[in-house]
């Protein structure tokens, strides 16, 4: 099936972020919009930032409220990036923060845009940092409608609940870390006891919120018991689901985990010449993973096993009801839930229509000269000239139709 290619500009007035169907364009105009508010060096801070720079991974483009963490856990990887154990606010304001997004070649506005997911190197609802992740949420909100994550450990106040309810509704994505019940002690020394989290999850849930229980890092060696435990725990809590994640290990990780019980070495096959040199990204499969997906599924919970699915799945739970996962997880059975009730492989089958599609094309190709075939969840793209950046093309197409791209060249 071939689409027809047509060009329709339209000219008038800027549609609301949430519902444009040329988030291409719309980063354009907004990005005028907001170099006309902001003065020459804070223009000048935000093209310079990293979050104009940084492409996104699976869960989306980490944003940093932040910069380091005092909480210490036993398995974090950012005291081996050379964060620091005491913790700043980071240095853009909201507005800042918005025009670095829109200076980055990877990001774009809208729900069908960039997932956003915050903290990454620092704990986003810690007290000093917690303002500043309220500021950043209200501004992407404001300018730019784009799907947002929190991934956490602390316990906040039903004030501060209300405040990221009047400024995220219930779409905000919150996952609720609660890796250990019975080894948090040593773990997560300075974290809230997992039960005191829990309780953060039915707050969440009385004031609309979709929250997921994240067991993340999913640790090697975690006991029946617990798994069953937690799974109860969750379902008490009003959590909608459980969400495994990955454990990301160095030298000085297995060292401090060995340190606390948790023998890596007897679980994982790990090959340390490769740590000796960073980091590895280990998914706990196999039999634990499976009995956590086995506990959740018969307490009535979703079982995913991966965060961009939970932000995804918030948003279908939240009225969204054309969502798709932008990484394209679906395409991988191994990554993607069969369970999972996005059901993105299905979405994402055929002919891309939750877009202007004509003018999104155009728009990242610079021409009208292309055909395209679509083949299942793969847009074969036709090119008529050489592109500037076949890369880019690619995977700004990929992130915003939902779809595998593919360029055949006739030139």
């Amino acid at each position: 099936m071939y689409l027809n290619v047509k060009v329709r500009l339209c000219v008038g007035v800027m549609v609301a972020p949430a519902n444009n169907g040329n988030p291409v364009r719309l980063k354009r105009e907004l990005l005028k919009v907001i170099q006309k508010r902001l003065k020459g060096k804070e223009l000048k801070a935000a093209r310079s930032d990293w979050h104009s720079k940084r492409k996104p991974i699976g869960c989306g483009l980490t944003i940093h409220p932040g910069i380091g963490c005092p909480v210490g856990c036993s398995y974090c990887y950012i005291y081996d990036m050379g964060f620091s154990w005491q913790v700043a606010p980071y240095s853009l304001n909201g507005l800042q923060l918005v025009a670095a997004l829109l200076f980055n070649k990877y990001f774009y506005p809208t729900k069908w845009g960039t997932y956003l997911a915050f903290g990454s190197v620092t704990e986003p609802f810690l007290p000093s940092v917690l303002p500043k992740t309220l500021e950043y949420l209200r501004a992407v909100g404001e300018y730019l409608g784009n799907p947002c994550q929190v991934s956490t450990k602390m316990v906040i106040n039903d004030e501060h609940l209300d405040e990221l309810a009047r400024i995220t509704g219930s779409k905000l994505s919150i996952l609720v870390t609660v890796t250990s019940l019975s080894q948090y002690a040593h773990l997560e020394r300075r974290a809230p006891h997992p039960l005191k989290r829990l309780e953060l999850v039915s707050r969440l849930r009385s004031k609309g919120f979709k929250p997921f229980v994240f067991i993340r890092p999913l640790l090697p060696g975690l006991r029946v018991e617990e798994v069953d435990e937690i799974a109860e725990l969750a379902k008490a809590s009003g959590a909608y689901g459980i969400v495994v994640g990955n454990l990301r290990l160095s030298l000085n990780i297995v060292r401090r985990l060995m340190r606390e019980g948790i023998d890596v070495a007897k679980h994982l096959k790990i090959d340390l010449g490769k740590l000796k040199r960073g980091f590895v990204d280990v998914r706990v499969d196999g039999a634990l993973q499976s009995l956590i997906r086995e506990g959740a599924l018969k307490k009535g919970l979703i079982f995913l096993k991966r965060a961009c699915c939970a932000n995804t799945v918030s948003q279908l739970l939240s009225g969204y009801d054309d969502v798709v996962c932008p990484s394209l997880c679906f395409l991988n059975e191994q990554s993607c839930e069969k369970s999972c009730p996005a059901r993105c492989r299905i979405r994402a089958r055929g002919e891309p229509r939750h877009l202007d599609f004509d003018e999104v094309m155009r728009e990242v190709l610079g021409s009208d000269e292309y055909e395209v075939e679509v083949e299942d969840h793969t847009l074969c793209v036709k090119l008529k000239r050489p592109l500037r950046d076949e890369k880019l093309a690619s995977f700004a197409l990929s992130y915003l139709f939902r779809r595998r791209v593919r360029f055949v060249k006739r030139f």
